[in-house]
């Protein structure tokens, strides 16, 4: 996802990004949505109730409407939430893993196994605080 961090510095308007680089970037952008609902649906019921801030079933239901309703996507509401909500997500979900992981309630092997994956190769998954 660390590339559709800087789609609105690339272009400025949904339309532009959805048009942009012949529509790939918009696709694989949909497609990267839709792998972190799948994963997300895979958390525990006991960690989500845990982390209440984060908006589970937004997310989960996000991908839902990729995956299902593809071609009625609101490229508008897509690139909105690129430019305003992803970053946000990132960290908190980054402070998330970090916290589970030093807890040992999160599989430091699996961790470690998706950080090496090459479909992950665009996402930085460094936490920092800040």
């Amino acid at each position: 996802m660390r590339k559709s961090f800087y789609i609105p510095r690339i272009v400025s308007d949904a339309e532009t990004f959805y048009e942009y680089n012949d529509q790939m970037n918009f696709n694989a952008t949909l497609n990267l949505f839709a792998n972190m609902g799948e994963n997300i649906g895979k958390i525990s019921n006991e960690l989500k109730l845990v982390y209440t801030d984060i908006s589970w079933s937004e997310i989960k239901g996000f991908r839902n409407r990729v995956v299902h309703d593809y071609i009625n996507i609101d490229t508008f509401m897509v690139f909105d939430i690129i430019k305003n909500d992803l970053l946000k997500l990132k960290r908190k979900l980054m402070e998330v893993v970090a916290l589970e992981l030093s807890k040992g309630n999160l599989d430091k092997e699996e961790y470690e196994v998706a950080k090496r994956s090459f479909y992950y190769r665009h996402i930085n998954f460094e936490y920092s605080e800040g």
